[in-house]
């Protein structure tokens, strides 16, 4: 599965969008990867109009910027400012203080600084939606919270994390993570299995009409074994697990 995304240091992103025109030129490539196309017509001409930052289109004369129908459309804020925002929500692992955005970029305003990160999770939540677990994908719990007295499954005070994520191998046959997809429940009974089961998309086919999941590999957990024979799935026993086969 090969990467869609560059990835950049500090200083690498620093020096690639320094400015305002940087992040424009960056936007279009984004937009329109074999150059400009009218929104309204499909034509692939337009003039630039530099004083108002907008494409006139040579053939029906409609006029366009770049950040039209994207989340940037109506901003007053400069895009080198939206860039900085994107690439500290993307980096951070603990998530992005609002009011720490604000101050570091010179944001007016604490609702324009809120109103684009807000804009940015939607757009990322947005995007991760359109992604499907493939191929071979493991499967397992995990739990999040305050110590309590029990340890795992027994924490009263813990909640309980399903996670999934698509393995794949690369030339040499090394497995490497893919897309993951978590989810907050109530438990990690045969139930609450069966139907993150049904929401990875067992059973369901392509147009093209191949299966999604190939195989899901778990530990030894009694609800994963349970969920199997509902699904009518065939699982076999591997080291610490299963592997489930889809029939």
């Amino acid at each position: 599965m090969p990467k869609k995304y560059k990835e950049r240091s500090l200083i690498e992103f620093q020096k690639e969008f320094p400015d305002d025109e940087a992040c424009a030129k960056h936007l279009a490539e984004q937009r329109w990867p074999d150059g400009f196309v009218c929104p309204r017509c499909g034509h692939k001409e337009a003039w630039y109009l530099s004083e108002r930052h907008l494409f006139d289109c040579k053939m029906c004369r409609f006029q366009t910027s770049v950040t039209a129908e994207t989340i940037f459309h109506g901003t007053r804020t400069p895009l080198v400012k939206w860039y900085w925002v994107i690439y500290h929500m993307a980096i951070d692992k603990v998530g992005v203080s609002v009011a720490e955005m604000q101050r570091s970029l010179n944001i007016t305003q604490y609702r324009t600084a809120w109103l684009m990160t807000h804009k940015i999770r939607k757009a990322m939540a947005d995007r991760d939606a359109g992604y499907s677990l493939a191929g071979l994908v493991e499967m397992d719990e995990s739990f999040f919270g305050p110590k309590g007295t029990k340890p795992g499954r027994g924490s009263e005070r813990k909640s309980t994390v399903l996670c999934a994520i698509s393995l794949y191998r690369d030339r040499q046959g090394k497995e490497h993570p893919g897309f993951a997809h978590m989810q907050v429940v109530d438990n990690a009974s045969t139930d609450t299995i069966e139907w993150y089961l049904e929401r990875l998309g067992c059973g369901p086919t392509t147009k093209e009409g191949h299966d999604l999941l190939k195989a899901i590999r778990t530990d030894g957990w009694r609800s994963y074994g349970r969920a199997t024979k509902r699904k009518a799935l065939y699982a076999r026993t591997v080291a610490k697990g299963y592997i489930l086969m889809l029939t």
